[in-house]
């Protein structure tokens, strides 16, 4: 666990990390949706969607494998931006972190 220098209020925190999960989850599904998805019009795989998205006319649906792909970028977001400096959210609210390594 991160240490913040001074020390950031508990609602700071936790409103970060909510809205930097749901910035992650949509960039993320969204991401993969575009690549990955199947129209609802295609035909369908075995069991339902995870995940559906309607843009006007079109919708999509995801499931399967790429719903653990976007979950797994959604990790490697957190990982990778934890390390060098903190999350989108972090930074936005000014938490300057205190690495491990001095």
């Amino acid at each position: 666990m991160a240490t913040y220098d001074p020390p950031q209020p508990m609602w700071k925190r936790n409103l970060a990390g909510i809205l930097d999960f749901l910035l992650a989850f949509f960039v993320c599904g969204y991401g993969v949706l575009e690549i990955f998805g199947n129209r609802f019009d295609a035909p369908h795989v075995v069991g339902k969607p995870l995940i559906t998205y309607g843009s006007g006319d079109e919708s999509y649906a995801l499931g399967g494998w790429p719903v653990l792909l976007a979950f797994a970028l959604i990790i490697v977001y957190f990982v990778i931006l934890g390390q060098t400096g903190g999350t989108v959210f972090q930074r936005l609210f000014g938490m300057k972190r205190v690495t491990f390594w001095r």
